[in-house]
């Protein structure tokens, strides 16, 4: 066990209350006002001074100064999810129908816990850290975009961002150079037809039925549009229409995503899906109002900077065993704007524990994760920055 992963275990209780008392007090996106006074207050007790209010919104940033070249960057995301918590625990939700389950109350905790452990080894640093806690990230148009407008990364030289991840066991690193997580846009289609008597439809122009020729049609944008070496996602997820049984409506919605692992792709896959819609819903006399949502672009990995995370990784005392080669991942990710500005590491951590109940999917009512990563996490995320490259 590394000097560091040592110091991380000993503080392995502060860093479950910080994450209890943060998972009991979830902020939805853009809410995050006690999230960041409870971080702040806790970053000034270790000896920091944050800057608040980032950007307009409840990001929270905090330099451990060194030097005056650029600063390796270390950020955690803030907001909950709009979900009613089921888990039983003592330290559960105290708002209803808010929920931290994708893990950001983790996320942290191991970088307050990182800022421990960086402020007790600040005399080993070669370059100065920035800590980034930002809110924001489970909705676009995201919180990293306002705090990279307001200048965030201007003086960093790398950034790095660790997910924790229930799919993956404890003690489990996954991460991998190149694309790593999705481009996401969403999908909205209104079809306009012409209502009438379910019982003359030849009065009609039904958009039911266009809806589900439309459908059928976006099911071959990557099948005969798109290479097999260009992975692509389109996926139909709600269909309404309709008041009655006896009555065609008007109008048929349809919703859904698409994801891709290029931006390339991502135009192309977007603007077939619209001339699709468009061009199936005219065959059949009908109108479709395609709407394609702007969102995420796609997270792509410095191959460098995985190196480095790898590197600290072995330091810390992951062995080769553990750490894996992920596919990438059909989520997105808002850190994917922070590598368009500087080159950028994410990685998952598996806080995986089947026996203890911690294998329930993130965004999931009984989402939890085994508190044994915090130290893992905390400790890696410190060794990353002790790591940088020398000025």
């Amino acid at each position: 066990m590394s000097n560091l992963l040592q110091d991380a275990q000993n503080l392995h209780e502060q860093f479950r209350r910080w994450r209890r008392d943060l998972h009991a007090h979830p902020e939805l996106s853009g809410q995050e006002e006690h999230t960041a006074a409870f971080l702040a207050a806790e970053l000034r007790r270790l000896g920091y001074v944050p800057v608040e209010r980032v950007g307009g919104t409840f990001g929270l940033a905090a330099t451990l100064r060194v030097n005056d070249a650029p600063a390796v960057a270390l950020r955690a995301d803030m907001d909950a999810l709009p979900v009613k918590e089921q888990t039983g625990l003592d330290f559960a939700s105290t708002r209803p129908g808010v929920m931290h389950a994708c893990g950001h109350d983790a996320h942290m905790a191991m970088l307050l816990g990182a800022a421990a452990l960086l402020m007790k080894h600040r005399a080993e640093l070669r370059r100065s850290v920035k800590l980034i806690f930002q809110p924001h990230e489970e909705k676009y148009p995201g919180g990293a975009a306002s705090l990279i407008a307001a200048g965030i990364v201007d003086d960093v030289e790398s950034v790095f961002g660790l997910h924790i991840w229930s799919q993956l066991p404890l003690g489990t690193l996954g991460t991998r150079c190149g694309p790593f997580m999705s481009s996401v846009n969403d999908l909205h289609v209104i079809i306009r037809g012409k209502g009438g008597h379910a019982a003359m439809p030849e009065q009609t122009i039904d958009p039911v039925v266009v809806a589900a020729h439309v459908i059928t049609a976006l099911q071959t944008v990557v099948s005969r549009s798109i290479a097999l070496t260009d992975p692509a996602v389109v996926s139909i997820t709600q269909i309404s229409a309709g008041t009655a049984d006896n009555i065609i409506p008007e109008t048929a919605v349809l919703r859904g995503t698409i994801r891709t692992l290029s931006e390339t792709v991502r135009q192309r896959v977007c603007a077939r899906v619209r001339a699709l819609a468009e061009g199936v819903a005219a065959a059949h006399g009908a109108v479709a109002e395609v709407d394609v949502l702007p969102g995420y672009p796609v997270l792509v990995n410095d191959e460098q900077v995985v190196q480095r995370v790898l590197r600290a990784a072995r330091q810390v005392g992951f062995g080769d065993d553990v750490i894996q080669t992920m596919e990438p991942q059909g989520g997105g990710e808002d850190f994917a704007y922070y590598g368009q500005q500087v080159p950028a590491g994410f990685a998952f951590l598996g806080a995986r524990n089947d026996a203890a109940g911690c294998h329930y999917p993130h965004h999931h009512p009984r989402f939890n994760i085994d508190e044994a990563a915090l130290p893992l996490g905390a400790a890696l995320l410190a060794q990353f920055a002790l790591d940088a490259p020398k000025v």
